[in-house]
């Protein structure tokens, strides 16, 4: 499974996984924008932190299996 793949397979496998977005654009006062306010609830009502998975906890171990031979390709 290619990344490709695994970004398509993991929201299908985890669909609680990805949420739509509500985009708030920033208000213009006296030609001047204005911070959103990020202090206060989130609109979606979804708190969370950001969730940053070890790719390489994850992959490595499909090409380096345990308890298997290393097989070395030499290409020239």
């Amino acid at each position: 499974m290619g990344i490709p793949a695994f970004y398509r397979w993991s929201p299908d496998k985890y669909p609680l996984s990805v949420l739509e977005v509500l985009k708030e654009n920033p208000k213009v006062v006296n030609g001047v924008p204005v911070p959103i306010d990020t202090s206060g609830p989130n609109p979606k009502a979804a708190e969370f932190v950001n969730f940053y998975p070890d790719m390489n906890g994850i992959i490595r171990p499909c090409f380096h299996p345990e308890n298997q031979q290393l097989s070395i390709t030499i290409v020239a």
